[in-house]
């Protein structure tokens, strides 16, 4: 593979975060024997799997507040990667982290300080990366409850391109600028979502499928919110319910608070050239399947794209 300097500066980010990771870890900051009393919602997925739109539906009952994303869990800990997306002044951020001994002391204040500005109370933290860390969340929070969004990976690949175009950097929301292979794609889709099903049959996890949420809408979040123990409200599914809305409350997809639309459903069809379908075969191929998506590989003479565009 040739190496861009968007790649190479990917892999400088990924080794800071590690050696930030283990800092962290050998500080206690992930302690695995905290635990919290909130019934917080998390959500996670691989990303662009539809988990901000699914999101901004929760976030519309009258119970539930769900912010920007947190990336507390599923990545090293950093107040940079709150603050701006969520119009907080660092030093606040950094006061909470010396008041607390360990990540979920930190998130419980983090969020019954959200949840009283935003006069609900229950929190959703949704953060696709959450489902990295799936075990450890349903560890600390044994009131908690897990959403898993699984989508098409072929359509996951052709969003993923040129995803995430914004990022926060040094503590700011700045443009980025990518253009990920499918092969990348591809690998993050087949990782992320195989850590997700490995909990399927957790009792307190819920798998919620895209392709059904754009098409039978009232039908999925009727299921979630029993899931989750609360009532459904139809304002849930009017987009027209207003919201707070932070800096980076729908961060890199700011259709997700408009209403529902399943155009998106099947794009690989004509976003994948044959080369790239089979690609994705050789490294996903198989979870496709086993996700019953499709039976065989046979698909791939459905191609007629000339390459991945823009979403």
């Amino acid at each position: 593979m040739k190496f861009t300097p968007t790649h190479i500066r990917q892999r400088m980010r990924k080794r800071l975060r590690n050696r930030d990771d283990q800092l962290l870890h050998e500080q206690g900051w992930y302690d695995p024997s905290a635990r919290s009393s909130l019934d917080a919602v998390f959500i996670g997925g691989c990303g662009r799997s539809g988990t901000t739109l699914f999101k901004e539906l929760l976030n519309r009952h009258s119970r539930c507040a769900c912010g920007p994303e947190t990336s507390m869990y599923g990545l090293p800990f950093q107040t940079g990667n709150i603050a701006a997306p969520w119009d907080m002044e660092m030093s606040h951020l950094e006061q909470i982290v010396s008041q607390s001994k360990n990540l979920i002391e930190f998130a419980d204040h983090f969020a019954q300080e959200f949840l009283a500005s935003e006069q609900k109370v229950r929190w959703i933290e949704k953060t696709p990366n959450n489902v990295r860390a799936i075990d450890r969340i349903l560890t600390w929070y044994p009131n908690g409850k897990f959403i898993h969004v699984v989508r098409d990976g072929r359509d996951v690949v052709c969003s993923l391109r040129h995803h995430p175009r914004h990022r926060v950097i040094g503590g700011k929301i700045v443009p980025f600028e990518c253009n990920n292979p499918v092969e990348r794609s591809a690998s993050r889709w087949l990782e992320d979502v195989m850590v997700g099903l490995a909990m399927k049959d957790h009792p307190r996890c819920l798998e919620v499928r895209y392709e059904d949420l754009v098409t039978s809408p009232e039908q999925v979040v009727e299921r979630v919110c029993d899931f989750i123990g609360e009532p459904f409200e139809p304002g849930m599914l009017d987009w027209n319910t207003k919201t707070n809305q932070r800096s980076g409350q729908n961060l890199n997809n700011e259709r997700a608070a408009s209403a529902i639309s399943n155009k998106s459903v099947g794009r690989w069809k004509t976003n994948l050239s044959r080369q790239e379908g089979d690609a994705f075969v050789d490294i996903a191929g198989e979870l496709l399947i086993a996700l019953g998506y499709v039976t065989d590989h046979s698909w791939i003479d459905e191609l007629n794209g000339e390459g991945i565009v823009d979403e």
